[in-house]
């Protein structure tokens, strides 16, 4: 009986301490709040003032969000009219990246909606509309889009089609042309039946893949069909830290075209925090904050998220899901949402929580939260998200 007395106290102790540090990080990010609203094709306010020079003063600007919704995008899109940058990373795969940039570059507007109608729901988080026009702006302003992940579940049907088109392999066409029409199948059965697999798990997609890496086929062919093996070994391992490690991999093989250049970077917030990530590793941010740092520069990280309204699903006819702030990684910054006053934007600036961490004036007793803190300059949340629709 005393022990259980002990026990409790014990955790009545702790709950009053974390909620103390709760206060003390609401008083602290209140005292650190700048506010921001849409105005005409872009913001106005003091908070996107703040964004604005920071920046401006930036090698690499990262925007750690979270996905399927109308608001980030904007705040993308009115940040790239703002500021002039040369590359633009995003989590899609490096090969279905150049093919959306010529598709952009090439095709009559009517040429490329009925392009997208066919082969749109290949496109990652591109295939929603405010996405895709994001993509569309950046590619007319002269921007160089690349990707770093491995290539989408069913984004082999994209990739395949390009190969089928270029190949000199007659074999090799045969199986690209199979492999295009199989996944398109699949997918069509799974948005039907979500018990049906995607081709890529299935032994025929690895067999189709087997038989291509032994033709004659060019570099870049070999390239890709090696990329296809990776990517279905990513997805049926479900190993995150392999697939961490190929996107650093693949920004680092383009090093030398970013070097030294304006770069806009736009991921899952769990990807580019400048220190350890959401999920205990160091991911690409870490990297192209330890990059920036060795060129005596600076790279500016900013997370942004949603407090309440609604994401998409990535399926295109699935409904769209409600915002639960108690939920997720909305639930570890609550300390912030209690800051908040009024409907505007809220901006966040983390440098000062950052110090009393550092001075031993704050302990954050939750680690993911005191990897945000630590691991971004500001941290925006919206009041009310929409969710991304595709195009119609």
């Amino acid at each position: 009986m005393k022990s259980r007395s002990i026990l409790l106290l014990a955790l009545l102790l702790a709950f009053g301490k974390s909620m103390a540090q709760d206060s003390l990080i609401t008083a602290i990010a209140k005292k650190n709040s700048y506010t921001f609203e849409p105005w005409q094709a872009g913001f106005k306010g003091e908070g996107w003032g703040k964004i604005l020079a920071a920046a401006q003063k930036s090698s690499s600007v990262l925007i750690g969000e979270d996905h399927f919704t109308n608001e980030i995008p904007y705040f993308t899109s009115a940040l790239s009219s703002q500021i002039i940058f040369d590359n633009f990373f995003g989590e899609i795969d490096p090969y279905s990246a150049k093919i959306l940039q010529q598709k952009i570059r090439t095709l009559s507007l009517p040429a490329f909606k009925r392009y997208v109608a066919d082969y749109g729901n290949t496109f990652s988080f591109y295939a929603f509309e405010p996405e895709l026009a994001l993509l569309q702006k950046l590619v007319q302003q002269g921007v160089q889009l690349n990707g770093t992940d491995q290539i989408l579940l069913v984004g082999d049907r994209l990739i395949c089609s390009e190969l089928a088109k270029t190949t000199s392999n007659k074999r090799a066409k045969e199986i690209y042309r199979t492999i295009e029409i199989n996944s398109k199948n699949h997918f069509e059965a799974f948005l039907k039946d979500q018990r049906q697999p995607f081709y890529l798990y299935t032994p025929d997609f690895d067999k189709n893949l087997n038989e291509l890496a032994s033709l004659p086929l060019s570099k870049e062919e070999k390239k890709i069909v090696e990329m296809l093996k990776l990517t279905a070994k990513i997805y049926k391992s479900g190993s995150h830290h392999l697939r961490v490690q190929l996107m650093k991999n693949q920004l680092m093989a383009t090093y030398g075209e970013w070097y030294n250049k304006k770069n806009l970077f736009k991921y899952g917030a769990n990807h580019v925090a400048k220190g350890e990530s959401l999920l205990e590793i160091f991911d690409i941010g870490n990297l192209v904050s330890n990059i920036s740092d060795s060129q005596f520069g600076k790279s500016l990280h900013i997370m942004i998220i949603g407090r309440t309204g609604t994401q998409a699903s990535p399926f295109k006819g699935f409904p769209a899901e409600a915002i639960d702030e108690n939920s997720g990684t909305l639930k570890l910054v609550q300390p912030f949402f209690t800051a908040i006053e009024g409907m505007q934007w809220h901006c966040f600036d983390m440098h000062p929580l950052q110090e009393a961490i550092e001075s031993g004036n704050l302990s954050v007793p939750s680690t993911k939260l005191a990897r945000i803190i630590k691991g971004y300059d500001y941290l925006v949340i919206i009041p009310t998200v929409s969710a991304s629709q595709f195009p119609q």
